[in-house]
């Protein structure tokens, strides 16, 4: 058996509502077993938790809302405790240390060195970029300029990279890493295997009656919530659920009552291994993001995966950094930021016949290019593959 060190402070269990990547990526690799060290703080509510999945090892953070200086701090408290209590997991193959924050994987690169183990960086945003796109950070500043350094400094470092999607391959070259170090494992979904679903009994325990869209994710500045409540404001008709938590939440809640959208609900998030049976009492599901041009290298949004898994019609805003994933209008309906309005409303008024091809037509690409189960087996050939060429024994 081998032994993997994962760092990524926002890591989730299956027991919570969020990012859970991790916790299915590792899950039942042949010859590898798992340690998750992650914040003991839900990034979406800032909530502390505890979980009874045993790969996981919760490092108590800071609450990192608020002020930029709180995240900061919350970021170096998680790496410089996670580099400390790494020393105690014996024996250890190999550290894979994932972003946004980039000092997670500066710790991790310095227990690999003292442990003389490889090093694999993943990148799943590209930061600082999106930082300066989201206008959290002047482009060119102080700042930015020791991000940036950072960026390239523990990416170089790293024996392997990984990234959730191929369109960051330019951003990579640019900071002088050859394409061959580069693995793409993206985000995905396995495809929900629905049988004795009722539908309809869900949806009454739900409380959901009419065409129901579903916003199911992370309530933050760069998701775009104002424009779901625009596409809501334009389409009375239509019920609007935003389900899940985070810093932007009470903003949101309030410009809808402000605005009187009466079609407009929030729901907290649901566990992750409960997530697909509500999803699939929606009739759409809603990616949204705010227009920022870094979105515009590629994406690979968990949320939409989930929603084809669960067998419902999807729309994003998000048309330029998804075309790679879902091509030729053929599934997921996509359309530039301002869209959501226009594909909500094609979507309800789509026939049954064309939503069936749609929802057929996604679960096919979820499934030959996008499933769990697909990145399980990249993931394990990368990192069986690094630490094969390593030739390093256990540190």
């Amino acid at each position: 058996m081998r032994y993997v060190l994962v760092l990524n402070q926002f890591a989730l269990p299956l027991d919570q509502g969020g990012g859970t990547r991790h916790a299915e990526l590792f899950d039942q690799l042949d010859g590898w077993s798992a340690y998750i060290m992650a914040g003991n703080r839900n990034h979406y509510s800032q909530d502390r938790f505890a979980t009874t999945d045993g790969r996981f090892d919760l490092i108590p953070v800071p609450a990192q809302a608020g002020t930029p200086a709180r995240r900061l701090v919350s970021w170096l408290v998680y790496s410089l405790r996670v580099f400390f209590r790494s020393f105690r997991r014996r024996p250890l193959h190999l550290v894979y240390a994932s972003s946004p924050h980039l000092f997670a994987p500066l710790a991790g690169l310095a227990i690999a060195r003292l442990r003389r183990v490889p090093l694999i960086v993943e990148v799943r945003d590209l930061w600082p970029e999106s930082m300066v796109a989201a206008g959290v950070l002047r482009r060119g500043g102080r700042v930015h300029r020791a991000f940036a350094e950072l960026e390239k400094f523990v990416l170089n470092a790293a024996d392997r990279v990984v990234a959730v999607t191929p369109g960051w391959r330019d951003h990579f070259a640019s900071l002088g890493i050859e394409e061959s170090r580069v693995a793409v494992v993206p985000n995905g979904a396995d495809p929900w295997e629905s049988s004795g679903y009722n539908r309809s009994t869900m949806r009454e325990h739900l409380g959901l009656t009419g065409f129901s869209a579903v916003f199911a994710g992370a309530h933050g500045s760069a998701n775009g919530l104002d424009l779901i409540l625009e596409a809501a404001g334009a389409l009375p008709d239509i019920n609007f659920i935003l389900m899940g938590n985070g810093p932007a939440k009470a903003v949101t809640i309030a410009q809808a009552e402000e605005q009187k959208l009466m079609n407009v609900e929030f729901w907290d998030g649901v566990p992750k291994d409960s997530l697909m049976e509500v999803l699939a009492a929606f009739d759409v599901g809603i990616h949204s993001l705010a227009p920022m041009s870094v979105l515009e290298k590629g994406a690979s949004p968990n949320k939409l995966f989930d929603y084809v898994a669960a067998g419902i019609l999807a729309v994003s805003n998000c048309d330029s950094g998804l075309r790679l994933v879902f091509p030729d209008d053929k599934s997921v309906i996509l359309g530039p930021a301002d869209s959501l309005t226009e594909t909500v409303s094609r979507a309800r008024n789509m026939d049954d016949d064309e939503r069936s091809r749609r929802l057929e037509v996604g679960r096919q690409i979820l499934d030959e290019h996008y499933s769990r189960a697909n990145s399980r087996r990249k993931l394990h050939e990368v990192i069986s593959g690094v630490v094969g060429s390593s030739g390093s024994g256990p540190g």
